[in-house]
């Protein structure tokens, strides 16, 4: 393990010189990436086992009680192996698509339509499954949005941002606290990572992902050269808002309609609050004015930060984490507005796919034609 360890050591930059070190009071503590890289690994792997548990014991007794449907469609769907082929790819073909698909397995344009709308049904994510998500992403994000404020309460940085660069990088040091911070965010993350490629499609999938490699290139790379206190900050802002989305989600599919109206108005607000106006005003701020400001004025680290690609880089991703900020508000518009207009509340950043959506008169067209149909799929499979 030594040996992994002093790889691992030798991507961090020589931030700290000798006599920095030397300077340092006892017990104090720099950051080492040794010391978070692979301990986040096993914690992640713990955290996937802990949710797989606790939807066992506790979430899937909790959505029973509550009545939230656990049934997975049971209406079978005779395989066709051209359509399966394509359904793997993609799931709503376009009508070119299913012309070709219909002429290629002999069957009728309207046959093909009803295979794939009967395939969508069976592959169908259940409510019980959505809250599951839910719940795990509200124990995680509550427990750890209050353990960052107490954390953060008593640090110069917390209130006023010019204080993130204050001694940095070389004299800088952090707490045990901050620590199991950093290292709890950045094992949920990776799990995260599995999770959303392990779960049921999403619709924003590829901008979660985003989202998720972001956030741990970010938390890594503020950890290898010393920006912890800028790293607090941006973890801070984003969990809040998180835990409520959440919790929306879970008040949603227990059918407590207007509790969960309540909590999306309060996650509207201090989304609004945290990531348009916070995050912008503290870290964006922080990083392209304050800390070019400090390290002109008193850092002997000015030639390393001015040719650094990876502070550069940092920059930028942190300026990502904004656009994705407003592609997400404009979903979130989008929702308030369908709730004024049709009284129905969707998810934000929404658990499912599109495709789950089902067209309800055309599922009445479809069952009455679903024994012809099937009978012409075993004609189809003896030919071929």
């Amino acid at each position: 393990m030594d040996w992994i360890n002093g790889m691992i050591n030798r991507l961090q930059p020589d931030l700290f010189r000798p006599e920095d070190l030397e300077s340092l009071p006892p017990h104090e503590y720099v950051p080492k990436l040794s010391d978070i890289v692979l301990p986040s690994i096993f914690l992640a792997v713990l955290f996937i086992m802990i949710r797989h548990l606790l939807d066992g014991i506790l979430i899937k007794p909790i959505g029973a009680y509550f009545g939230v449907n656990d049934i997975v469609s049971k209406e079978t769907v005779t395989p066709v192996p051209s359509l399966e082929a394509v359904y793997k790819v993609c799931r709503n073909p376009k009508p070119n698509a299913i012309t070709s698909l219909a002429k290629k397995s002999e069957m009728t344009v309207r046959q093909v339509e009803i295979w794939f709308r009967k395939r969508k049904k069976q592959d169908k994510v259940t409510d019980m499954k959505r809250l599951e998500d839910a719940s795990w992403q509200f124990i995680f994000y509550f427990i750890m949005s209050w353990y960052g404020i107490y954390v953060l309460w008593d640090k110069p940085w917390f209130t006023q941002s010019v204080h993130c660069w204050t001694g940095w990088p070389s004299q800088q040091t952090v707490s045990d606290g901050i620590y199991w911070y950093y290292l709890l965010e950045l094992a949920f993350y990776i799990s995260s990572i599995v999770t959303i490629c392990t779960d049921h499609k999403r619709k924003d999938f590829v901008e979660m992902s985003v989202h998720h490699i972001v956030t741990i290139l970010l938390i890594g790379l503020s950890w290898n050269y010393n920006a912890v206190r800028v790293g607090t900050l941006v973890i801070c802002i984003h969990d809040p808002v998180d835990y409520l989305l959440a919790f929306a989600k879970m008040s949603n599919y227990c059918k407590y309609i207007k509790v969960s109206d309540l909590c999306f108005v309060l996650f509207a607000v201090v989304w609004i609050a945290t990531r348009l106006i916070t995050y912008p005003y503290m870290v964006l701020y922080s990083v392209t004015i304050e800390l070019p400001e400090y390290v002109n004025n008193n850092g002997p680290h000015e030639q390393f930060y001015g040719s650094s690609f990876v502070m550069q880089l940092l920059k930028v991703m942190l300026g990502v984490l904004q656009i994705l900020h407003i592609f997400w508000t404009i979903m979130i518009i989008r929702t308030a507005a369908k709730k004024f207009t049709e009284g129905q509340l969707q998810d934000v950043r929404s658990d499912s796919d599109n495709s789950e959506k089902e067209d309800v008169s055309s599922n009445n067209h479809y069952t009455e034609n679903s024994s012809h149909m099937n009978g012409h799929i075993r004609r189809v499979k003896t030919i071929s």
